[in-house]
């Protein structure tokens, strides 16, 4: 009677259950994507396009959103005052750039509230405190990060939470490994890849993270009668390990020209105008127009 009794002793309370399963979504600070991903830990989005269709600077746009603040003396600034952590494998992360978005994300919080000047720059050194660089220049040292990286990421986590690991660029080495192909080296490129996969799924399991990582690539275009732009086409030629991996793909490229609706604040300019197109892995599309100014993203 005692195993039967044992047996059908709860494992968990309701609370305890619905406390472990049911998690709020990570806000990206990005409201295209926001609205079309409900991005949860567990999550890969893949922001993919060729260079200067604006994937670092939703990157730069996210951290700034992790890092700031909540609310400080009464000033609200739609952060959420959590750690970032962001993996570099270009070596181009622009640091000067997310000082200028939470300068004038800081800013402009304090003018719509009429707390002009209070205190920004203690504000903004707190939001610097809160975000973590790695920079890796090789598929090897990428690896040894993702390997070594568990309990900076608990430190993270207990000292301000981490919801949300940021990648720059996944193929940054591709063509290298793809070189080394043949040679006496210890990996290929499809076992670097999968490693790599297998790391970041169990970082996502164990600290409950979601991940933001661009990838450099070059969409293809088909051709379309009518003048109009042609669609986005993705064609992946990273291995089958990262392909399984991506939940969700946000597709880029640059527009010329600015759009004679937006409407830019004084003194501001636009420095590029993209187009969005996201797809998740059941094949439902959504598609979105922005412009990056000096102080960060507008809608179109």
């Amino acid at each position: 009677m005692a195993e039967y009794a044992d047996f059908l002793e709860a494992d968990e309370t309701a609370y305890d259950l619905f406390a472990r399963i049911v998690v709020d979504p990570v806000r990206t600070g990005v409201p295209f994507l926001d609205r079309a991903v409900f991005l949860r830990p567990g999550h890969v989005v893949e922001l993919v396009g060729a260079s200067g269709c604006g994937k670092s600077e939703l990157l730069v746009q996210a951290a700034a959103t992790c890092i700031l603040p909540q609310e400080v003396n009464g000033v609200w600034y739609n952060g959420r005052q959590e750690n970032s952590l962001l993996i570099d494998l270009d070596s181009k992360f622009d640091l000067l750039r997310l000082i200028q978005v939470l300068d004038f994300r800081i800013k402009a919080a304090q003018q719509v509230q009429h707390r002009p000047g209070h205190a920004d720059s203690t504000v903004l050194t707190e939001c610097l405190h809160r975000f973590h660089l790695i920079q890796c220049h090789s598929s090897f040292q990428f690896l040894a990060a993702l390997k070594v990286i568990k309990p900076t990421l608990t430190s993270l986590e207990n000292n301000g939470g981490l919801r949300l690991l940021l990648i720059d660029n996944v193929a940054a080495f591709y063509w290298l490994d793809r070189d080394c192909k043949g040679q006496h080296v210890p990996m290929n490129l499809q076992a670097v890849h999968a490693i790599v996969a297998h790391e970041l799924r169990t970082i996502m399991q164990h600290h409950k993270l979601a991940v933001l990582a661009t990838k450099h690539a070059v969409l293809a275009a088909p051709s379309q009668e009518g003048g109009g732009p042609p669609p986005l086409v993705h064609r992946e030629f990273l291995p089958q390990a990262w392909h399984e991996l991506v939940s969700h793909r946000v597709m880029l490229r640059c527009v010329h020209g600015q759009p004679s609706h937006l409407r830019i604040p004084p003194g501001k300019t636009v420095t590029y105008h993209f187009q969005a197109k996201s797809v998740d892995t059941g094949g439902t599309e959504s598609h979105a127009s922005f412009a990056v100014i000096d102080g960060g993203l507008v809608m179109c």
